[in-house]
């Protein structure tokens, strides 16, 4: 089974030169600028957010990265999402960063972050809002 199934969401990446370290593969660390891109894309789909809205109403706690196979300059990238659990305030979201050849999906990567619910004015974690808990247990179809 092709592991890109189990996701509704993607965006696709353009390699640019400055993702790039000295040994002309894409740096370790850009892999979490495209799980961003990535996230902040599926939250404004799910959501129905503008894409200038800034104001998120969440924090990063924690990600693990497992890196698989390289990505180059000149490969055309695919990254999935998906929310896989919703709790009381926090949600763990999943992401596959692939590198497309062809009709082949090779995973570069694959991630998985816990994103807490947070109000930054008065900096202390909030229940997941109920609007959020249902747009995404709607999408993923999880409860």
């Amino acid at each position: 089974m092709d592991e890109t199934s189990l996701y509704k969401h993607k965006i696709n990446i353009t390699v640019r030169f400055s993702d790039l370290d000295a040994l002309g593969h894409v740096n370790n660390a850009t892999y979490l600028s495209y799980i961003q891109d990535a996230r902040i894309s599926y939250f404004n789909n799910i959501l129905k957010r503008k894409s200038d809205d800034l104001d998120y109403k969440a924090i990063i706690a924690r990600i693990e990265i497992d890196y698989k196979n390289q990505i180059c300059l000149g490969d055309q990238v695919t990254v999935y999402t998906r929310c896989t659990s919703i709790g009381e305030k926090s949600c763990d979201v999943e992401n596959l960063i692939v590198v497309v050849k062809g009709e082949e999906n090779i995973i570069a990567a694959h991630s998985v972050s816990k994103l807490v619910s947070f109000d930054y004015r008065q900096d202390f974690t909030t229940p997941i809002p109920d609007t959020w808990r249902t747009a995404l247990g709607e999408y993923e179809g999880i409860k």
